[in-house]
């Protein structure tokens, strides 16, 4: 009988490791409201502050005010490297 406590199908064990998920699974709950309760405020302020807006589209889409100006640089040289092995090549 003790043997079927722990280790059967529906046993301590199984129960112990249940719990351990549950206990995961509302943490990950408790994260993903906290996340929805950010993004909530986030579209707020977007909602209501034009510069809030302006901000994002200058950060996000890279667009500068017209006393700005926008430098590109490679990301690194092996891109450059590899452009000028393609054209010994050919």
């Amino acid at each position: 009988m003790l043997w079927d406590f722990v280790f059967s199908e529906h046993g301590w064990l199984v129960y112990r490791d249940e719990v351990r998920q549950l206990q995961a699974l509302q943490q990950q709950l408790r994260d993903m409201k906290a996340q929805r309760q950010k993004l909530a405020s986030e579209i707020l302020r977007l909602r209501h502050d034009p510069e809030a807006l302006e901000e994002l589209v200058h950060r996000e889409l890279g667009y500068v005010h017209p006393d700005e100006y926008m430098l590109i640089l490679p990301d690194d040289g092996k891109e450059q490297a590899g452009d000028s092995r393609e054209g010994a090549e050919q």
